[in-house]
């Protein structure tokens, strides 16, 4: 017996069950057209009919908060004391396993397999093997039974009314709800993947079946409890609307150039963007990922937080705001927080929709699509998001052997699931293109023969180091041009920044990785802006650099590295071909690159002595060959000379395949397919989407620790503000000079010293791998 007039789902706003499952159902048919071809992957694959998988889909939804209807979920809900435990999701597959326990979806030989429980019991949760291990004494106290017949009713009533194929009327049992709900999780459903039955059959059929029914679950669910009725899956941004809002986005634009033109023409295909940096392939993926596109997210994925993060405000421009574009990485709700106009209340539906690619668009880091399979965090969302998408890959060249294989492996999972790829990269080897055309052999190459012909940068290479070239950057400082130096180490960088005493500090700026989130947001923006600075200016750069910013200097001085590196370091001076109108005397932008230190030669490009030879020898002969003039198409020929099997070494392409390997033996023996991995097992099996020298830890120096009182900001859980002052450190180094680690952290308090200028101040030993 129950003493409440209204059984609600909800109390803020106040929803009944029944409506909310109503609410659900009414939106289901929606979210079934949305992964249409999803499921009828899913059907012709696992020869599954399309008809079952969607009946056993409407009643996964009609029963995922049944249990709801018990006296502590009801107190719970209304803020009422009560006594015992309350799972209402573990609960609700009690009332659905005596419909589906004789007829499974699918057998592992003789082991059935029921994944609309298991998505039923995780609706709030992670499936893991250990799941609700604590509530193996779970006793409800359920409502009264005239209740349950009505529901019963309201259920029979949708199915009717939808005309689910195969319906047959279900009637409640109250003796179902005897069963204890843990047991069927626990043994009859989690204990089944450790069974022969199961093991022997080597098959991604769990993974992707599970997947099915817990994302259809979760977005029903979802968008019903959002109240968001008017929920787009996907953009509805077509071309001609790509078009107007470019006329707006730069006042310059007329028309697409010939490449993007056939970029968006080649919407069917699978597309290869090989176009120099700053000449449009951005636009080029977009007009290529919203042609005729037929429920397809759209995913950009880039390589670190920095271009994510301004990719993310670009496509806002393109795809009408954060409503319909998500950002996914580790700092994102940090960002979304301080440059958003979103009220406080809502904060937190963006939150969850961007971690789980939700949005019609999503920009994330790679690192995000490589943990899904993983199974990490929100991976079963993020995973069905990926199918039948539009996934864009820029940066390609950028990543290491390992993280390259993981990708190529990522690649191969999706593409039979009519998911489409534009991978977009300036100078990427043909040796590296022969690996992805194994798991991507249709493409169609986009390229632009008139650019081969362009020319932006005269270039003179020097034999000194480049601190011995000083007296340029004060030379052309002095004339008022914008200077780019960048440096191979944070070492070099700060030792080039202190020595340009005669240049004063609102005029120069140093740039690398060990700045807090709050100043190297002030120098990213500075570095964006440096066109409206007034006379000139030297920006000392790390790495960093080369694919964060849209940033465009006069003058770069460089130290020498791998041939795709110094082209990404190239396109950031004279990015657009335009300084003969900032700077009459000039046609071409002057480029001096020196050779790299034995420092950065020895940490930073280790693996790659033949490639830092072969670059600076072989840029040194075409600069006597042509007095440093150099096109577009030199630099092409140049990344395919100097990356040849040779000077990658048997080593890198190892990297490669041992990477695709470790991912799919991580799916099949650590994870089973379904379980979310748990941090154990991620340290255990050293999973990661990189492969790192040395361990990076979080850290805030004590300068910052003093200021903020940082044990006070963790007890309130306001870790926003803690990213702000947050550095990445090589473990060593935080070991080194702990004073101690934040509460219920693991963030070191370092005792080392910090300026706005330098960035973080370690000792000389401390800085000379870094």
């Amino acid at each position: 017996m129950t003493q409440y007039t209204d059984i609600l789902a909800k109390s803020k706003p106040r929803v009944t069950l029944i409506q909310h499952i109503r609410d659900c159902l009414n939106v289901f048919f929606d979210v079934i057209s949305w992964n249409e071809a999803f499921i009828e992957l899913i059907s012709d694959r696992y020869k599954i009919d399309k008809d079952f998988l969607i009946k056993r889909l409407f009643l996964t939804v009609a029963f995922h908060d049944i249990a709801k209807a018990t006296t502590n979920f009801q107190a719970k809900i209304r803020g009422v004391d009560y006594t015992g435990l309350e799972s209402h999701a573990l609960s609700s597959i009690t009332f659905l396993y005596p419909i589906v326990k004789n007829e499974p979806i699918i057998k592992f030989k003789n082991v059935p397999y029921y994944p609309e429980l298991m998505s039923i019991a995780t609706h709030h949760s992670k499936l893991e093997k250990h799941s609700f291990s604590s509530y193996n004494k779970l006793n409800n106290n359920y409502l009264d039974d005239s209740f349950f017949h009505l529901y019963y009713e309201s259920v029979n009533e949708q199915a009717l009314y939808n005309k689910i194929e195969g319906w047959v009327e279900i009637y409640f049992d109250k003796s179902s709800i005897d069963d204890n709900a843990y047991k069927i999780l626990a043994f009859d459903i989690i204990k089944s993947f450790d069974k022969d039955g199961y093991i022997r059959e080597k098959s991604e059929k769990a993974r992707d079946v599970f997947m099915l029914f817990k994302s259809v679950l979760h977005y029903c669910d979802w968008i019903a409890s959002s109240g968001n009725l008017n929920y787009k899956y996907v953009s509805g941004v077509d071309n001609r609307a790509i078009t107007q809002k470019m006329s707006v986005i730069n006042s310059r634009f007329k028309e697409w150039s010939l490449f993007q033109l056939k970029a968006a023409n080649a919407w069917n295909q699978n597309i290869f963007v090989q176009i120099s940096t700053g000449q449009g392939k951005t636009e080029a993926a977009v007009l290529w990922s919203t042609n005729n596109n037929q429920n397809q997210k759209i995913l950009f994925l880039l390589p670190t937080m920095v271009t994510t993060n301004k990719m993310w405000k670009r496509m806002c421009r393109f795809f009408d705001g954060n409503d319909n574009v998500g950002l996914s990485h580790s700092s994102a709700q940090y960002l979304l927080k301080k440059n958003s106009e979103i009220e406080a209340e809502d904060l937190r539906q963006h939150y969850l929709y961007n971690r789980t690619f939700f949005k019609p668009v999503t920009v994330a880091t790679v690192d995000q699509i490589i943990y899904s399979f993983f199974n990490w965090g929100y991976w079963v969302l993020t995973s069905a998001a990926s199918c039948n998408a539009r996934i864009i890959i820029d940066e390609i060249h950028i990543y290491d052997a390992y993280t390259f294989g993981l990708i190529l492996q990522i690649i191969e999972f999706l593409r039979p699931y009519n998911t489409k790829f534009a991978i977009m990269s300036a100078s990427l080897p043909n040796i590296l293109k022969v690996e992805l055309e194994k798991v991507l052999p249709e493409y169609a190459l986009i390229q632009e023969p008139s650019h081969d012909e362009k020319q932006r940068h005269l270039i003179e290479v020097r034999e000194s180091l480049i601190e011995d070239n000083l007296s340029e950057v004060i030379t052309h400082f002095n004339h008022d041009r914008k200077v780019l130096i960048v440096c191979n180490t944070i070492a070099k960088a700060k030792e080039i920044f202190n020595s340009l005493t005669s240049i004063c500090y609102d005029k120069k700026m140093l740039y690398h990785s060990q700045f807090i989130l709050l100043d190297k947001n002030k120098k990213e923006q500075t570095l964006e802006e440096i066109s409206e600075i007034s006379g000139g200016f030297v920006a000392i750069c790390t790495q960093i650099v080369e694919v964060s910013l849209d940033i465009d200097f006069d003058v770069l001085i460089t130290e020498n590295a791998p041939i795709d590196a110094i082209i990404q370091r190239l396109g950031r001076v004279n990015r657009k071909g335009l300084i003969n109108k900032r700077i009459p005397d000039y046609d071409f932008a002057p480029v001096i690159i020196t050779r790299e230190s034995e420092k950065s030669r020895k940490y930073v490009y280790k693996n790659l002595d033949t490639v830092l030879s072969e670059t600076f020898n072989q840029l040194s002969s075409r600069v006597k060959e042509n007095a440093g003039n150099f096109n577009e198409k030199d630099f092409k020929d140049l990344v395919n000379i100097i990356y040849t099997k040779e000077s990658l070494g048997k080593s890198y392409f190892n990297e490669i395949d041992e990477a695709r390997s470790f991912i799919k033996k991580v799916i099949s023996d650590v994870l089973k397919n379904v379980f979310t991995l748990n941090i154990d097992d991620a340290q255990l099996n050293k999973i990661s989407s990189r492969k790192q020298d040395y361990i990076t830890v979080e850290a805030v120096t004590v300068k910052h620790f003093q200021q903020m009182n940082f044990d006070e900001i963790v007890a309130v859980k306001d870790y926003d503000i803690l990213k702000e002052y947050i550095l990445k450190v090589p473990l060593h180094i935080a070991k080194k000079n702990k004073i101690r680690v934040i509460n219920d952290t693991n963030i070191y308090i370092l005792d080392l010293g910090y300026n706005e200028s330098e960035g973080l101040l370690l000792s000389t030993d401390d800085s000379n791998i870094i």
